[in-house]
């Protein structure tokens, strides 16, 4: 992005830069991160202070505005990308739009209150990495191994990271699944994915990337779209809503929902991807709170999008588990090859943002575990090599076991085991560190809402642990 004319001394300097004095103007010399070359400004300075000799000196501030004042429409819709919504879309992947579609197709809108129900679930969670990232200046694992110690430190890391390369896999699928419906192979749509996924990571630094990443999860609201375009009768909606059932498959959607809301590698990013984006004021908390307010409104958006979709138009349906049956469902509103143009963007663009997120929380993770500087996108693989390793195994392994013909029913298992053992631990020390010294007096939690958040946890943590359970030893 531009850099924008600022006054000498205002704290838009960095410590780094050098600032020339010539009689009338000042020029500032920036070196720009990851080998951009040289950021020249010319600043106006007041006459008076002028002297008509050159001269040469250091200037030191606390801070860069993250967000200065747009100085364009492209750069006011730049002050609504942020980590918060980053996180959030990339939660809606394909397997939580599958997921959706499923409880749609299977049980009309009977899941659909379950959805609203969710939207402040997802919020409560993710805005206390906001209060920890911003107060602490610190990642997740960073915090565990200074608060609890370097064992639980590592253990919460390495269950992160074999979670991660799960999900990775299951992003990949995602791809795949997309390549096969335009009659392209597997294996050459995990390769390509894996390789733009590299590209995009080594060449651009964090902010660019969170660009990225946001445009493609934004493909996911064509499911807003759709459901709007099927028009269900919005009686039948209410009245599907207050529906249920104690058909075991629909308790097992349930947890699947809810397990498909609150992931363990969201809550480690975020609080890493506030660090890196170097947010710190009061005025970088509120902002921060509403991009994951308004992340958690749209991921839930478009799951509401897809489930309402399917039942409107294909309720009943008792075996929907692929990508064409949603499309040969959509096509009589769109056409064929609409519909199918459409939802490739969907799963794709969904499965690329939580590949982004995915790969970067585990490589954030392992660096912190070992007390590495949280900010390592804005340097160059040579400066980070550990960093970057980390995410280029993780993208590797995930394609790999892809394309070596994983067993998707074996991967699912995987997946939800991971979550099952992962979440309780990372939903405790999320709670332990939001109240305890780790934060200020005035954001630290306390009475009604900090009881209210230990039974909420709670309950998630029975529900994950279980869901982990079932996935381990099966519906017998």
């Amino acid at each position: 992005l531009p850099a924008r004319a600022a006054p000498v001394g205002s704290n838009h300097i960095r410590k780094t830069d050098r600032i020339l004095n010539f009689g009338g103007a000042a020029l500032r010399l920036r070196k720009k991160p990851f080998g951009e070359g040289f950021l020249l400004t010319v600043h106006a300075l007041t006459v008076s202070m002028l002297t008509s000799r050159s001269t040469e000196k250091e200037v030191t501030t606390e801070r860069t505005p993250l967000n200065p004042e747009p100085t364009s429409s492209f750069q006011s819709a730049l002050r609504f990308v942020g980590p918060g919504l980053l996180v959030c879309l990339a939660d809606t992947d394909a397997g939580c739009l599958l997921v959706a579609a499923q409880s749609g197709a299977r049980w009309g809108y009977s899941l659909l209150s379950l959805q609203l129900i969710l939207i402040p679930v997802l919020f409560f969670t993710q805005e206390l990495t906001v209060r920890l990232g911003v107060h602490t200046g610190k990642g997740y694992t960073a915090c565990v191994r200074e608060h609890f110690g370097a064992k639980w430190a590592w253990l919460s890391c390495g269950l992160l990271v074999a979670e991660c390369v799960g999900a990775m896999t299951s992003e990949m699928s995602g791809v795949a699944v997309v390549a096969e419906l335009w009659g392209c192979s597997r294996e050459g749509g995990t390769a390509v994915a894996a390789l733009v996924i590299t590209l995009i990571v080594f060449c651009f630094n964090y902010r660019q990337i969170e660009v990225v990443g946001v445009f493609l999860g934004l493909f996911e609201l064509v499911f807003v779209l759709t459901m709007f375009v099927a028009q269900p009768p919005l009686g039948e909606v209410m009245k599907g809503m207050l529906a249920g059932s104690d058909d075991p498959r629909f308790i097992k959607l349930i947890a699947a929902n809810i397990g498909a809301v609150i992931m363990p590698w969201m809550i480690y990013f975020q609080q890493s991807a506030v660090v890196a984006r170097r947010l710190k004021t009061p005025e970088d908390l509120k902002e921060e709170r509403v991009h994951t307010l308004v992340g958690s409104l749209l991921t839930q958006a478009v799951m509401i999008g897809a489930l309402v979709t399917m039942a409107a138009l294909q309720s009943g349906n008792q075996s929907l588990n692929n990508v064409q049956e949603i499309v040969s469902a959509v096509a009589p509103l769109l056409g064929e090859f609409q519909a199918k143009v459409l939802i490739s963007l969907a799963f794709l663009g969904g499965s690329m943002c939580a590949a982004f997120v995915v790969s970067l929380a585990a490589s954030w993770s392992v660096c912190e575990a070992l007390g590495s500087e949280t900010a390592s996108l804005d340097e160059s693989p040579a400066q980070a090599p550990l960093f970057y390793g980390v995410f280029l195994a993780v993208v590797v392994l995930g394609a790999a076991i892809l394309v070596g013909g994983v067993n998707f029913v074996q991967l699912s298992i995987f997946v939800e085991l991971m979550d099952g053992l992962l979440l309780p631990f990372t939903l405790l020390f999320l709670y332990l560190l939001a109240s305890s010294t780790a934060l200020p007096s005035g954001v630290r939690l306390q009475g009604f809402y900090k009881y209210f958040l230990a039974h909420l946890f709670c309950l998630l943590t029975l529900l994950s642990l279980s869901t982990g359970i079932y996935g381990l030893l099966g519906e017998h």
